[in-house]
């Protein structure tokens, strides 16, 4: 117009580098450099976009950081961006002129997105008031009643979701079950020991250590989710939450080649030494990690990416803030399923020592155990079954309302599958234990 042209070339998305010394100061200089180059093309500059969330309350503080969600950041830069060069485009008397004829507003409102009104889902997450904080103590036994028990939202603007109802709470499933979990394995270790079923030997001590730590895991496990929604309480249990299970694991599997091999009979010290060695390792490489890394930088919100029939991202309750592994995520989980694999090394001395029907049995057990833990990790990581059926409104069996009978305001969502598979992958585990014992 008037001689002069805008070209708008295409765009790149950005791919961040998690780095979590450096990555903040970058950030900022590459939002101030692409906030000049627009002005430098003979663009007006377009207004920041921040980031926006379904419900203005699950919303970050600034304390929390900008840099909560990479995925956001990468849209809403690459929208500053566009909204520049569309500005410069929809400012010419014949692109308003259009805008307002009827039948182009026809059109676009019946292609608009929802209202976002109709998207404002309550934050349910938070536990406790603003205007009246607790610390310490306090904020311990209010965090766990608001997960655990009921969960207080007085107050909070936006939609209660149907699947929790007004006082539930999205880690209370999670919470519970562990926590049924860990005194079911607490009676079973204390009638073992108190019954000196094998007691006497090597293998039956430390079948009884095993119970006696799988309760520990599942009670540490308990203790992270009544206080996940806490930043600062998060930041310290989570880190107890993966060091109880790295030990558990290394308990429970050294307690499986002790049977296998009965009390590691002709089996090296080294043999014995290595799992502990690893998971020593692991559990200071992560508590190292976590020490080093802001909890600013981790904490971040964790969105169902189905959406619901209503166009809402966000729905029905289904979403949570946590301290995430980022760049360690796979190597924290493979770490694991690797300790736990590690028994298959000693299954040739099971053949050999128990005999073949006593050994078919207990690694049949040993691989059905190692299945149901590799299928629950795909359901809670990989297909997030069933959150996405849960938002878009079928499955609603699996939710427990608040304001329903009974109201217990809890939702089977993936991550309390894999508790459920959690325990029962433990129970496979004890089974084959007993089972070796008895006919050794």
């Amino acid at each position: 117009m008037g001689g002069r042209s805008c070209r708008v070339s295409q765009m790149k998305s950005i791919t961040f580098d998690l780095d979590s010394h450096r990555l903040e100061h970058a950030l900022e200089k590459r939002r101030a450099k692409e906030r000049l180059q627009p002005a430098l093309k003979g663009i007006p500059a377009a207004p920041e976009v921040p980031l926006s969330f379904a419900c203005a309350s699950c919303a970050p503080t600034a304390a929390q950081s900008s840099l909560s969600t990479v995925t956001s950041l990468s849209f809403s830069w690459l929208a500053s961006a566009s909204a520049g060069a569309g500005a410069a485009v929809m400012q010419t008397p014949i692109a308003r002129a259009v805008a307002q004829a009827p039948l182009v507003q026809a059109v676009a409102a019946k292609f608009a997105p929802p209202a976002e009104a109709e998207c404002a889902y309550a934050d349910q997450y938070s536990v406790g008031r603003p205007e009246s904080k607790k610390d310490g103590l306090a904020r311990f036994w209010e965090l766990f009643y608001g997960v655990a028990i009921s969960n207080d939202i007085e107050g909070r603007v936006g939609t209660i979701s149907k699947l929790l109802g007004p006082s539930g709470h999205y880690e209370r499933m999670s919470f519970w079950i562990h926590f049924v979990g860990a005194l079911i394995f607490l009676i079973y270790a204390i009638t073992r020991s108190s019954l000196h079923i094998n007691q006497q030997r090597v293998d039956g001590a430390l079948t009884s250590a095993a119970g006696y730590t799988i309760a520990v895991v599942f009670l540490t496990s308990s203790l992270y989710h009544c206080t996940a929604p806490d930043r600062n309480f998060a930041y310290v249990t989570r880190v107890l939450d993966y060091a109880a299970i790295y030990i558990g694991i290394t308990v429970a599997t050294t307690a499986d080649i002790a049977v296998a091999t009965r009390g590691f009979e002709n089996v090296p010290y080294q043999t014995v030494l290595d799992l502990p060695a690893a998971a020593c390792f692991l559990i200071f490489f992560f508590a190292w990690r976590r020490w080093r890394l802001p909890g600013t930088l981790t904490w971040s919100p964790h969105e169902i990416e189905t959406r619901a029939k209503d166009g809402c991202l966000l729905g029905r309750g289904l979403f949570s803030f946590g301290h995430r592994d980022l760049h360690h995520s796979q190597a924290r989980q493979a770490t694991s399923l690797l300790l736990f694999a590690s028994y298959f090394m000693s299954v040739p001395a099971a053949f050999r020592v128990l005999g073949d029907g006593v050994a078919n049995v207990i690694v049949a057990l040993q691989v059905g155990a190692f299945v149901t833990v590799g299928l629950g990790m795909a359901i809670d990581r990989f297909f997030q079954w069933p959150d996405g059926l849960l938002v878009e409104g079928s499955m609603t069996c699996l939710a427990c309302p608040s304001d329903g009978k009974p109201g217990w305001g809890t939702v089977c969502n993936s991550h309390a599958v894999w508790h459920l598979v959690a325990l029962i992958s433990a129970g496979l585990t004890c089974v084959s234990r007993e089972y070796a014992l008895g006919y050794a």
